[in-house]
């Protein structure tokens, strides 16, 4: 094999050929080691309690999305069922189909507003009532005096039963 080396004549070769040990090695074949399989355990999402690194861990969720879902959050008072998640602007129904099995719900106490108290602002900045059923609330309120119940809204016409059943568990009177 010293022969093959590009530039070494004939005549060098010959006088370091017995120079040249070559010890035997016990050759052992490759062993096929086993690793064990990791298995991967997808990472599940609180829709109360995580930011928004926790959403974008979730497939399809971009920091866009995962910003426009906590501002809805925040803007409810939490969520009080995962089904509520969908209704964020922006979030296709196919994406929702994708992570809803990774989504979970630990905590469904969600912040409730006194509809006694409330100024007509923060009637209107809630996602379910805006300016019209919040308006009527308010100027039922004015005309009328205090709700004894939640299900007095009821008594409005604009709040049909979709509505309250939407707005109920974030309304209150005390």
């Amino acid at each position: 094999d010293i022969s093959k080396i590009w530039g070494l004549h004939e005549d060098e070769v010959e006088r370091l050929v017995p120079y040249i040990q070559i010890q035997q090695n016990s050759y052992t074949p490759y062993e096929k080691k086993e690793y064990p399989k990791t298995t991967y355990t997808p990472s599940t999402v609180d829709i109360n309690e995580s930011d928004t690194t926790a959403w974008i861990a979730l497939p399809f969720i971009g920091s866009k999305l995962a910003q426009r879902i906590i501002t809805f959050r925040t803007k409810l008072g939490g969520f009080n069922s995962i089904e509520q998640v969908a209704e964020t602007f922006g979030l296709p129904d196919s994406t929702f189909q994708k992570i809803k099995p990774r989504l979970t719900l630990k905590n469904s106490a969600v912040n409730t507003m006194n509809i006694n108290t409330a100024t007509l602002e923060e009637l209107k900045a809630h996602p379910y009532l805006r300016y019209k059923i919040g308006n009527a609330i308010f100027q039922y309120r004015l005309q009328h005096g205090d709700y004894k119940s939640v299900t007095d809204l009821k008594k409005l016409m604009l709040v049909t039963d979709e509505i309250y059943n939407k707005a109920a568990p974030y309304l209150r009177v005390n």
